[in-house]
């Protein structure tokens, strides 16, 4: 039998709870994008409510786009070295997720416009 194949390889044993393949990590990317998702949708009902939105806007932001990029991460953790080959579509979201925090405002603004409405308040 390969040793790749034998019983307590590292590929058949179950990853342990601080390595990235653990079902831990799914589950907090999970609960990460679905609170973002609900950050979004409460930035958008103020807006179409007529009310200010901008700190709302950029905690979403902010929020959604760390969330994202930690989701990302753990996904091209758990692939090994696949991750990083343009074949699969995980190193895609890798790399498309990583401007998510430069683009329509780099996070570092976003947390200053969060600062200033929240020094303001």
């Amino acid at each position: 039998m390969p040793p790749s194949v034998r019983e307590g390889s590292p590929r058949l044993r179950p990853a342990h709870r601080g390595q990235p393949g653990h079902p831990l990590h799914a589950r907090d990317a999970a609960t990460g994008l679905e609170a973002a998702r609900l950050l979004a949708l409460r930035a958008a009902s103020q807006k179409e409510a007529g009310k200010p939105f901008t700190r709302e806007g950029s905690m979403a932001k902010v929020f959604a786009s760390e969330k994202a990029n930690k989701a990302c991460d753990v996904a091209v953790q758990v692939h090994g070295g696949y991750g990083y080959i343009d074949e699969f579509p995980v190193e895609r979201h890798y790399r498309d997720v990583r401007i998510t925090t430069i683009y329509e405002g780099a996070s570092e603004i976003q947390r200053i416009v969060i600062a200033r409405h929240l020094l303001a308040d």
